[in-house]
């Protein structure tokens, strides 16, 4: 006899799924940025350009300095209402819970799996619940850290003006750790590690709980204005190979941060506004021109979002320049969190390079694999903390897969972490390691 069970209850799970782009588009992409450049300067040269310009039908916006303070309350108020909407988390009785609490930007990756958003917008939605946060304690924030030069609906181009955000953060912050005495090492490998705890640190460089509680804090304050603003500057890059490069970090210390500027000279710091109503006829020249310029205003706009996310996911080892603070990250982590193509994505890397002080770099570096992360886990840290006395014995794969998850936000399995130390020559396993250690002791 056959025994019928209930239903099965099924859930669907929404997913968002990127479309391929159209080929003209994806032709622009390819074109290095030499090609590009001379692409802009041969429309822009079109007599039908000229004559939209004159009629008030286009406009090129340059940016220059920061977005007033006035000019972007309202139009980061719309943007957090529609985030909220999209990802419908108003239905969610704790999120204000989540997006309120001091800690939750090192707890994004865990936030963002639970409400299902990408990183990059909820860390944005975060900054903007710190800035109300602050404001209604009686803080003057400035609210323009949000800005990026692709915000679409962001019309009235902005003057050259002096950053409004006050200097206090810094000031503060750069007095306690010389009064306290912490290097720049210390402040970087402690302070700016999202997953060590308090207590730990405080015991570690003998500092009261509350002092290292408020200098948490002021970190957090001078990262968000630090990591996530577009400084224009009249400054024109100094690189030979200024063609290709899109963006300059500076590193600044007293506190240690950095800072991301676009020379003014550059492509990528105006836009085209385009005004012509959608009743209005035109003609197959000026219809072709608009689109060339739509396309154009796309590719700048997606460079932007690029860097800057790679910017902010890699803000530690723009301040450090130490290579073991560098991340995990995959072109498909990329077009998830950019929502676009992965071929978009793939073509939009190519051939672009940011100067950093550790010398000029093209944006696939950032593109760090987990074996890579793994290897340098083992060839570098293990050995300086071997070397300094800190450890006794080899990282296990177990004790590298907690690492990777505790300080590099990558959850990944012992068994795949052997995978990846197997890949590398001179990674040898743990067994091997330790016996190489012995050996090197009972010698010395």
């Amino acid at each position: 006899m056959r025994v019928i069970g209930p239903q099965p209850q099924i859930s669907v799970v929404p997913t968002v799924r990127s479309v391929r782009p159209p080929d003209a588009y994806l032709d622009l992409l390819t074109q290095n940025e030499r090609e590009f450049q001379e692409y802009v300067r041969e429309v822009e040269s079109q007599q039908a350009f000229q004559r939209l310009v004159e009629e008030g039908h286009v406009q090129k916006t340059s940016f220059q300095g920061r977005i007033p303070r006035h000019l972007y309350e309202e139009f980061q108020d719309r943007q957090f209402m529609e985030f909220m909407q999209e990802f419908e988390i108003e239905e969610r009785g704790d999120w204000q819970r989540d997006f309120f609490r001091e800690d939750a930007r090192r707890h994004i990756v865990e936030l963002a799996v639970k409400y299902r958003v990408p990183r990059g917008r909820l860390l944005h939605a975060l900054e903007y619940c710190r800035h109300l946060k602050r404001s209604w304690a009686g803080y003057e924030d400035d609210p323009g850290f949000h800005l990026r030069l692709d915000d679409p609906e962001f019309r009235e181009p902005p003057t050259a003006q002096m950053p409004i955000e006050s200097a206090e953060p810094y000031d503060e912050l750069a007095k306690l750790t010389e009064a306290y005495d912490i290097t720049q090492s210390e402040f970087v490998e402690y302070f700016m590690d999202a997953g060590a705890e308090s207590e730990d640190i405080g015991e570690e460089l003998g500092i009261p709980l509350t002092v290292v509680r408020e200098i948490r804090d002021l970190v957090d304050r001078v990262q968000i204005a630090s990591s996530a603003q577009v400084t224009v500057v009249d400054t024109p890059s100094s690189s030979s190979q200024s063609s290709h490069t899109v963006a300059t970090v500076q590193r600044l210390n007293n506190p240690p941060r950095a800072e991301i500027q676009v020379a003014s000279e550059i492509e990528y710091n105006s836009r085209y506004q385009i005004q012509i109503p959608n009743d209005q006829d035109t003609d197959k020249e000026t219809a072709q021109l608009l689109d060339q310029l739509r396309l154009i205003n796309q590719r700048k706009s997606l460079t932007f979002r690029i860097v800057m996310f790679i910017y902010e996911y890699q803000y530690r080892y723009f301040v450090s320049g130490d290579e073991l603070h560098l991340k995990p990250l995959t072109q498909a982590q990329l077009s998830r969190e950019s929502g676009e193509h992965e071929s978009t994505v793939s073509r939009i890397l190519q051939d672009k390079l940011i100067d950093t002080p550790t010398g000029v770099l093209p944006l696939k570096f950032f593109c760090q694999s987990k074996g890579e992360v793994v290897h340098r886990l083992i060839a570098v840290r293990e050995r300086q903390e071997l070397g300094s006395g800190k450890r006794e014995k080899p990282f296990s794969d177990a004790e590298l897969a907690a690492i990777l998850e505790r300080e590099y936000d990558t959850k990944i399995a012992r068994r795949t972490v052997t995978y990846y130390r197997n890949k590398f020559q001179g990674t040898p396993k743990f067994y091997t390691r330790r016996k190489g250690i012995k050996q090197s002791n009972e010698s010395g």
